[in-house]
């Protein structure tokens, strides 16, 4: 160790702001090309809020964006490399009407790539339950590619290892596959809210849209009193809303 002197030590909040502003200017050189994309469909109802209402994300949001979008690079780069600094995923496709960017591809196979805080990683027989929203995404991207089969990367930042309680970062990889029941049966999903995402959109009404996932509803959404959804407006405590 080497010795220090009696430092005077300040936190700079000039400094974090901007560096805050940086990062939204990073954030928004990859714009979305318009359009309904894959990710608009897993909760159709902020998808609406989101195009009718924009609204600049929270400080909390950009440094979840932030740190999410750094690592997608390193990893995809490493899976393939040459791509731009800025460059998070394999770019903009269309297929059905929908547009969507899948994270990377290996051996044909689309790849979703998540960020995950939690200290534990689920139980093999829950994870359908626990990674839901990471699957809807998968499948979608499966059969807008005409695979059975995609692959679940979740790099979870903090797993904590049992007898230390140390936190660590380290990678579950899944493979995915469906039948061709179902692919086609997702695929008649997707049509359905492609189409009722359209509709809302061009009637300017969200009234047909399906309430979001009740963790991104309440006072953290920013379309909360915009939305006022049925059922749980002007409530906040999700534990009182209709199952």
């Amino acid at each position: 160790m080497l010795p220090l002197p009696d430092l005077d030590i300040l936190r700079d909040e000039y400094q974090e702001a901007r560096l805050l502003t940086w990062a939204r200017a990073w954030l928004e050189k990859e714009e979305l090309a318009p359009g309904i994309h894959a990710s608009d469909l897993l909760d159709r109802r902020l998808a609406y809020w989101r195009k009718v209402e924009p609204k600049e994300p929270t400080e909390r949001q950009v440094w979840l964006w932030l740190t999410g979008r750094v690592l997608h690079h390193f990893v995809i780069d490493s899976v393939s490399s040459g791509h731009r600094p800025e460059q998070a995923d394999e770019g903009t496709h269309a297929a059905l009407g929908i547009l969507y960017s899948p994270d990377t591809f290996v051996d044909g196979r689309p790849v979703e790539l998540k960020t995950n805080r939690a200290f534990r990683e689920p139980e093999p027989h829950k994870l359908r339950e626990e990674y839901g929203h990471y699957l809807e995404q998968l499948c979608t991207y499966m059969v807008l590619e005409n695979v059975l089969e995609g692959c679940l990367w979740v790099f979870h930042i903090n797993l904590q290892e049992e007898e230390t309680r140390r936190t660590f970062p380290e990678p579950r990889c899944y493979r995915v596959t469906v039948t061709d029941e179902q692919f086609y049966a997702f695929e008649h999903t997707l049509a359905e809210a492609r189409d009722q995402l359209a509709h809302a959109l061009e009637a300017k009404d969200p009234s047909a849209l399906p309430l979001c996932r009740a963790w991104l509803c309440g006072t953290n959404c920013a379309w909360w009193t915009s939305c006022q959804p049925p059922g749980r407006w002007p409530n906040p405590n999700r534990r009182q809303w209709p199952q």
